[in-house]
């Protein structure tokens, strides 16, 4: 009788720990509200995200300038905390306050929309200064700024520090093919003037600037002609409609904006990917 007694109490205890195991494992766990940094920096054409590295997918959003941009909380990911989506309006820094609607935490993030850019991030290149690594970025401002950074290939991140600056210029050059038949085509050149020595190396900027004329290499199957003039359009405001409209309605194959470009009387050429991204390290752009 008590050996039954005793199996009975044995059973009972253990359903009992099972019993509020199962529970605590059905239990949502709860993530503390937190950011990657408090400070952002988002150009002013086109929608990007700010990742929430932490948090439970409930968030209010209070922006102290709604006319400098528009935020809407993304969760279409079943994957991680959610981010944040935002529609710049134009230039400018605001306060934003982030409220985790489950713990109450908030967190306050300031986040400056500044101008536009195309970044040029040099894969091959056998120019004495847009070698392999070199990153040239296109502001699209009034004064056609540029900027050349150095990507560091050991600890995986642009240099901090531009190595240059300059300004940059577009423009055509009128070509024909060979035969009397043969069509004329605006070829696009980029103009890169920046203080250099005479072989084209970074020099002392109290030197006056020396343009670099780079020819677009638009037809020889390694600049993705499309992609690469349609993102100089839209990010620079540059027309290319009536100049190079042959190459504008070429059909593309590939979705990397790879851009080949050489400079006339000269071996020098440079291949690399024209495109929003990598960002520019902060606090370079007004």
């Amino acid at each position: 009788m008590k050996t039954k007694h005793l199996l009975g109490a044995l059973l009972s205890f253990l359903y009992t720990i099972i019993f509020f195991s199962c529970g605590n494992n059905d239990e949502k766990k709860i993530y503390s509200l937190s950011f990657e940094k408090e400070y952002y920096e988002r150009p002013l054409l086109g929608t990007t995200n700010i990742t929430i590295t932490g948090g439970n997918r409930d968030y209010t959003v209070t922006v102290e300038k709604t006319d400098i941009l528009n935020i809407d909380v993304d969760l279409s990911s079943s994957i991680g905390m959610g981010s944040l989506r935002i529609t710049p309006k134009k230039k400018g820094e605001t306060k934003v306050k982030v409220k985790d609607n489950i713990t109450n935490e908030t967190a306050d993030l300031r986040i400056k929309i500044t101008d536009s850019y195309l970044a040029y991030a040099i894969k091959k290149g056998n120019h004495p200064a847009l070698s392999n690594g070199t990153i040239v970025y296109l502001i699209n401002n009034e004064a056609k700024d540029c900027y050349f950074f150095r990507y560091i290939e050991s600890r995986d991140e642009i240099s901090r520090t531009p190595i240059a600056k300059g300004t940059y210029d577009f423009f055509t050059k009128l070509e024909s093919g060979s035969g009397n038949s043969s069509p004329t085509y605006a070829i696009p050149y980029l103009t890169l003037n920046y203080a250099s020595d005479e072989q084209g190396n970074f020099s002392d900027a109290t030197v006056p600037p020396t343009p670099h004329k780079l020819r677009f290499e638009l037809y020889d199957g390694v600049t993705s002609a499309n992609a690469v003039l349609n993102l100089i359009s839209k990010f620079l405001d540059i027309d290319w409609k009536e100049l190079v409209e042959k190459a504008l309605t070429r059909s593309e194959h590939t979705i990397v904006p790879t851009l080949k470009t050489t400079i006339d009387n000269t071996d020098y050429t440079i291949i690399g990917i024209l495109n929003t991204y990598p960002e520019i390290p902060e606090n370079i752009l007004e």
